[in-house]
């Protein structure tokens, strides 16, 4: 009896030390809720394909009997957990990851977002564990993450506007730089149009198609501020041609009784009641954390310009979501839909070298200023992070500097000089440049090389 009290006590003590390794509060963290959502949100080409296929690839591989993925990963201690599974998310269109990885290893990069995407992440607790028993934790946890096409978020803002506040925003884009090199073409177009016409669903076609061609253009271009970029993507929900919109000179749309206008305000009114409203209510608000990408290097690689634009089309992004401190004294079902910490990301960062990175971190910080300004006020917790979703190039020979394949297939060497810390380094007319590079044949091999994402998850995972 004395040698089985002595190896209960034993036993007991064991783990206890254990228990006190992770400590209640970091326990808590995890464990005081049994669901978490976190959305992948950023512009068009700004990566989001490329980091949910090494997450995913990441994540499969984590576990207590597999490879270790992500070795820093301290918030999910492996010997903590039993398992962690990846499944598709109830209701949801699976990230198409087979296929990713699958281009990738053809020497494709992924596909860009055209639809809402998801999985989870199912981590289940040792069976019978001591963690479990005395702290009456919960045997699973779930972790969502979601995936949205870029061009979706720069459309949200419209919910905010009528058609004619809109239209005169666009119009007066178009007539300032960046946009403005490719806008000539719709406006030459718009100045040989004859307004006079009944807007039949013919001529409607006719002139939606030409702004959708102005759209195409600029998008190829580098412009990340495009409206309705919902237009720029296949969408059977909606027609957006035939029952489309675009933006009409303020003598015509400050008329509110012009057919032209009446006929737009209709249809601009519909995209927001048939597609924007249902979208945001549906997807967008289902959030706790955030993480925004961003690609600094296209910005940097097209001009100043790009990047102020660039720098305006994050702060709209504050005025998508539902954002709000999480108080541990707040009931679940106040904060549900609130999205309590953000990630800012500035990726493709294996394009640069690591000597560049904290020069890199400095000009994200800049970018996000203005929805920083918003989330201070609503006291929501934020980071900024330099990733890169896989590791395409090598070190060079000099410490600025990176080898890699070009498109062709043929080794090159840069040297790099100093990244702008701000966007008032980069001067009127000068372009940072930017590797264009093949996919590496060990793709795989190069996503367990990926740079920052323990330290990314790290920060999502924790309270």
């Amino acid at each position: 009896m004395a040698l089985r009290m002595m190896s209960i006590v034993k036993k007991l003590s064991k783990n206890l030390e254990a228990l006190a390794e992770y400590s209640t509060d970091r326990l808590d963290s995890f464990f005081n809720r049994q669901d978490y959502s976190i959305i992948i949100t950023g512009l068009s080409r700004s990566g989001k394909s490329m980091l949910f296929t090494s997450l995913m690839t990441l994540l499969r591989e984590q576990g207590p009997s597999r490879f270790d993925a992500l070795p820093l990963l301290k918030k999910l201690p492996k010997d903590l957990f039993s398992t962690f599974e990846l499944k598709p998310i109830l209701g949801e269109e699976c990230f198409p990851f087979d296929e990713s990885l699958e281009r990738l290893q053809l020497g494709k990069w992924p596909k860009a977002t055209e639809e809402i995407y998801g999985f989870e992440l199912v981590v289940t607790l040792r069976p019978n564990s001591f963690f479990s028993k005395t702290l009456n934790l919960k045997d699973k946890i779930v972790f969502r993450f979601y995936d949205y096409p870029g061009e979706w978020l720069t459309d949200l803002p419209m919910l905010d506007k009528t058609y004619r506040t809109w239209s005169d925003s666009a119009w007066s884009q178009q007539l300032n730089p960046p946009q403005k090199q490719f806008a000539r073409v719709f406006q030459d177009y718009v100045d040989g149009f004859d307004f006079h016409q009944i807007p039949t669903p013919e001529l409607i076609g006719h002139y939606v198609a030409a702004f959708k061609y102005y759209l195409e253009s600029a998008k190829k271009g580098g412009i990340s501020l495009l409206q309705p970029g919902a237009m720029l993507i296949d969408n059977q929900k909606i027609d957006l041609i035939h029952r489309g919109f675009a933006p009409l000179p303020s003598r015509i749309s400050s008329d509110p009784s012009h057919p032209w206008t009446q006929c737009f305000t209709t249809h601009f009114e519909d995209f927001q009641t048939l597609w924007l409203i249902p979208l945001k209510e549906a997807y967008f608000s289902k959030a706790d954390k955030q993480i925004i990408l961003v690609d600094l290097l296209e910005g940097l690689n097209h001009s100043q310009d790009h990047l102020n634009q660039l720098k305006e089309s994050i702060s709209n992004l504050a005025s998508n979501f539902v954002y709000a401190a999480e108080k541990w004294y707040k009931p679940k079902f106040l904060s549900q839909d609130e999205i309590s910490k953000v990630a800012f990301v500035a990726t493709k960062m294996d394009l640069l070298p690591p000597s560049q990175h904290n020069n890199a971190l400095a000009l994200l910080q800049e970018l996000t200023t203005g929805v920083r300004a918003h989330l201070k006020d609503q006291e929501v917790e934020f980071q900024h992070f330099v990733v890169s979703a896989l590791q395409a190039t090598n070190p060079g020979e000099q410490n600025d500097s990176l080898q890699f394949l070009n498109e062709d297939g043929q080794t090159e060497q840069w040297e790099f000089d100093p990244l702008p810390r701000s966007i008032a380094e980069l001067q009127r007319g000068e372009h940072y440049p930017m590797i264009e590079c093949q996919v590496p044949k060990d793709v795989v091999n190069r996503i367990y090389h990926a740079q920052g994402i323990d330290r990314l998850m790290n920060y999502l995972l924790e309270k």
